[in-house]
């Protein structure tokens, strides 16, 4: 066996002194001892790559039928499920405490913005607010009037308190839209009203209008409450 210094690469024979002859740095020489154990950690991580690539085939080709007559895997299944049924359930129970501890009175508030900004979105597409006895009604389904572009509202929901939104068109100016409140009486002192601006939603949103429906995929719009 010959050998090379790492430095200026002169050759030795078999039994090199400790510093080079030629450029006088000294070497470490492996010993046969070093060799081995070095070729026994590369054949090691040889054999762990090609395990490695084995297991890689075996992943991305079909499954074996033999796997489902194993019980671990339907309960690996099941297992799976379960954590993804809870998570689901999780995210719509913090979803609906979030919606009830919401106050009833700022929930009509905002519900009645809402149903304000339909009804402006409404006039500015047939050109007046819906009818008395169109209602309401006219921001989900078609009153069969000329250039209605809805649904506006996925839905027509009563207000917190379990009772219609009170909607009365007039001959000049903005309808009288508004919630009874809590004691569910028209015409007292917690009557909860939009703010009128809600009724002028302005033109910008003209600007690639879609209805709710399309709006919403999936979601089936239901007729208004008697």
């Amino acid at each position: 066996m010959r050998y090379r210094c790492p430095y200026c690469r002169h050759l030795f024979d078999e039994s090199p002194p400790p510093a080079c002859p030629a450029c006088g740095r000294v070497m470490v020489v492996p010993s046969m001892k070093a060799l081995s154990e070095r070729q026994t950690r590369r054949r090691a991580v040889e054999r762990i790559r090609r395990e490695c690539e084995r297991q890689k085939a075996a992943l991305q080709g079909p499954v074996a039928p033999g796997v489902w007559h194993n019980p671990r895997v339907y309960l690996a299944v099941i297992a799976g499920l379960a954590v993804l049924g809870g998570a689901i359930f999780r995210a719509t129970d913090r979803a609906a405490r979030r919606r009830h501890a919401e106050p009833p009175h700022r929930r009509a508030m905002r519900h009645v913005d809402v149903l304000a900004e339909a009804l402006g979105r409404y006039r500015f597409h047939v050109g007046s607010f819906p009818d008395a006895e169109q209602g309401l009604a006219a921001l989900v389904r078609d009153p069969q009037v000329p250039r209605w572009d809805g649904p506006y509202i996925n839905q027509l929901r009563r207000d917190p308190w379990g009772t219609p939104y009170v909607y009365t068109p007039t001959s000049n100016g903005l309808p009288v839209l508004l919630s009874c409140g809590a004691d569910k009486i028209l015409g007292t002192v917690d009557d909860i009203r939009p703010d009128p601006a809600c009724f002028d939603p302005g033109t910008e949103w003209t600007n690639g209008w879609v209805s709710a429906a399309e709006r919403l995929p999936g979601v089936t719009v239901l007729p208004s409450r008697p």
